[in-house]
């Protein structure tokens, strides 16, 4: 009974300690990634306004990863288990976007390996006008303003979908305006010739897709009305 008890006490305090040990390193870590980048910031005389950015960026994003490294992660995992997990992180997408309900199980998976999600400070473009626009993005939490000629001609926020239809495109577009995170947002995105790739293996998909993806803004076209949904 003793000895029991003493192996329960032993478990117990060996794995808090192994979590205070892992929270020390991460702690470390964190520390250290931020003397490097107000050392970097310092050698390359970055103006302030800029380094307070990089610093807010720094510290949000790690606030919510925690520090984990999501790709390498992923890049352990066998091909089918990472298509399942990169599946579930863009479930969000997958599940309140009707272009995505006739999609096999086999074609999402192929789309989730190439989504990407970024996060985004206060500030930040994701496009200038006059750019190429070759990302199509989806909003997934936080806001964004459309700037076209220094006005605002509409506020982006979950849900919404901004960039081009390239899919049905021959050219690349250039941006007709700018586009600004207001707050901090999550975007997920797919570049064009990876959601090219997808649509012209998956045909099926790619007539339906084609049909319900409605964009929120379109940046090939210029807004005439100053506001609102245009695609």
């Amino acid at each position: 009974m003793v000895f029991i008890v003493t192996l329960l006490y032993a478990t117990i305090f060996g794995n808090v300690t192994t979590i205070f040990q892992q929270m020390y390193a991460n702690t470390n870590r964190y520390h250290e990634m931020l003397t490097n980048v107000r050392d970097f910031l310092k050698l390359y005389q970055v103006p302030n306004g800029l380094s307070e950015r990089v610093m807010d960026y720094i510290v949000s994003t790690w606030s919510m990863s925690k520090g984990i490294d999501t790709e390498k992660v992923l890049s352990i995992c066998p091909k089918d288990m990472r298509a399942d997990i990169c599946v579930h992180l863009n479930r969000k997408v997958f599940n309140e976007h009707p272009a995505f309900r006739l999609a096999s199980d086999g074609c999402l998976r192929s789309l989730a390996g190439e989504f990407q999600t970024i996060h985004c400070a206060p500030g930040d473009l994701i496009f200038h006008a006059g750019e190429s626009v070759d990302t199509l993005c989806f909003v997934v939490s936080g806001s964004l303003e459309v700037i076209q000629d220094d006005e605002v001609i509409a506020i982006l926020g979950k849900g919404d979908v901004f960039g081009d239809v390239f899919w049905k495109e021959t050219t690349l577009a250039h941006a007709c305006a700018n586009v600004r995170a207001l707050t901090y947002c999550d975007l997920h995105i797919i570049k064009r010739e990876a959601l090219l790739k997808v649509l012209e293996f998956y045909t099926a998909f790619a007539n339906s897709f084609s049909r319900n993806l409605i964009l929120t803004c379109n940046l090939r076209k210029r807004s005439i009305s100053g506001c609102g949904r245009w695609g």
